[in-house]
């Protein structure tokens, strides 16, 4: 196993823990139950660890393929253009999580709305990145250009 197959097996991890962090902050918001605000903060945290540990193996992954030898169909500009977009995800998450770590000490309602705007935004994001990461290998995925 090598970081090839642990960026692979983990990548998914910020993607949908965004996503449940942005629901639970939100619902839990609107029903006014500070136990279900307390647990999206919580795992919006947990995104933003996902994503930096996401964003280390993906470094690592492609180092390993970009040092291998040339694989049909991979063009290595995907991988940049992925890698840039982890970066401003990474950030994005940051940002998210931080803002979530405040908000469990300090328990206003407008920190939480804050939260759930930064989630959206950070969502927004990893979404770009996933499915940027996804045309890597995936060429049905891939913009179709007519020339």
């Amino acid at each position: 196993m090598n970081f090839v197959h642990i960026h692979l097996a983990i990548n998914h991890s910020p993607l949908y823990a965004t996503l449940f962090a942005f629901f639970f902050v939100l619902i839990g918001v609107i029903i006014r139950n500070r136990t279900v605000v307390t647990a999206g903060l919580i795992i919006a945290i947990i995104a933003a660890l996902a994503a930096i540990a996401t964003d280390l193996t993906g470094d690592q992954a492609a180092h390993i393929i970009k040092s291998s030898p040339p694989i049909a169909g991979l063009d290595p500009q995907l991988i940049r253009e992925h890698d840039e977009a982890a970066g401003w995800f990474v950030t994005s998450s940051c940002i998210a999580g931080g803002a979530a770590l405040i908000a469990l000490f300090y328990r206003r309602r407008w920190l939480e709305i804050a939260v759930i705007v930064l989630l959206a935004w950070s969502f927004s994001v990893v979404a770009r990145t996933a499915l940027l990461g996804g045309r890597i290998h995936h060429p049905e995925v891939r913009a179709v250009t007519t020339g």
